[in-house]
Parts: structure tokens; sequence; C-alpha cells
């Protein structure tokens, strides 16, 4: 979520496009996507940012950056566990977490997803990191989160049509989901 400078509510993240909520556009679900959103947010939050920066509010740190150290990885030359991977979020997504589906199939999903990402966080431990590597952890967790996501909604909202809650339940549901990672 941000406000009409992309900022968050994460000290110095500013968000912009498809990873911000700025309610611009109601309750359309792909409102960030918009040009609008994309060139504006991203004007606004430069604009905020330069400025702050000039106040001093934002200063910069000094931050002492460890070099890094490969030891211990493998340069990993089994790129086809990566495509892999990524077909099965992709294959499991498009056939249990489409437009419709069901508990057990969203259950199904994410205890695969699970698995999956279990499997990318060893393989990370003991290779190269590679941007592929990093888009793959990316989306393995995308995924859950969007799973888990719908786990909770219980109702049919827009296209998505839950079998085992058919009916719309604005009592409830209406509202935006946010999910954040509470430390």
């Amino acid at each position: 979520m941000t406000d009409l400078f992309g900022r968050t509510n994460i000290k110095r993240l500013y968000a912009c496009g498809e990873v911000a909520m700025t309610g611009v556009h109601g309750a359309n679900r792909l409102a960030s996507n918009s040009l609008l959103e994309s060139l504006v947010f991203a004007h606004r939050a430069s604009q905020d940012l330069l400025k702050n920066i000039k106040e001093r509010k934002l200063a910069p740190r000094e931050v002492k950056i460890m070099p890094w150290d490969e030891s211990g990885t493998e340069n990993a030359e089994e790129w086809v566990v990566i495509e892999h991977d990524i077909e099965e979020i992709r294959q499991l997504m498009w056939d249990y977490v489409g437009i419709v589906r069901s508990t057990y199939r969203l259950k199904r999903s994410e205890r695969r997803i699970k698995v999956i990402r279990k499997e990318i966080e060893e393989y990370y431990r003991r290779t190269r990191v590679t941007v592929p590597l990093l888009q793959l952890r990316n989306i393995a967790d995308v995924a859950l989160l969007i799973v888990q996501c719908a786990l909770k909604r219980k109702e049919s909202r827009g296209l998505h049509y839950t079998t085992d809650h058919p009916r719309t339940d604005n009592h409830h549901w209406l509202h935006d989901t946010v999910v954040q990672k509470i430390s």
C-alpha cells in the first residue's frame, strides 16, 4: 500500500506500478498496472525522494558491505532444474489456482509449492546465485502467497469462482486483501 507519493509504511521504500496499491482506480484488481500509475507515481516518487534527500530527511547511510564469498558453492549446470520448477509452478497455478477453484485443489497446490520452495532453497544454498535462480525463488514465494490468500477467501468474487463458496459475500469480504510479513 502506498500514499500518493509512492511511499510505503517501510521507511525509505517507495513503490509504483504492479507492486503498488494506490487506490486511485478503486477496486479494479489491475489498477496499478495502468500507464497512469506507472508514469505518474514513478515521477511523484522520484520528486518526493529528491526533495527528502535535499532536506536531509533521507541522508545516505554508511553501510559496510562484506565481500561476496562463493566458497562451498557449485557452478550450477543443472539449469533444467530451474526451468522445470518454473514450468511446474506455472502448471500448478493454471490447473489449480485459476478461474475455477476449490479448497481441495488450492490445498494440493499449496502442499506442492511448499515442497518446491524447499527444494529451491536447498539448491540456492549450494549453488552460485544467478538471476534465474532469484527469479525462481520469487515466483515460488508469490505463488504461495496467492494460494494462501485464495484459501482465506471464502466466497466467489469477480471472475474467481470457488466451488466450495459459490456466492459473493459482501458482508465479510468486501475489502482489499493486504498481505504483509510481520517480523
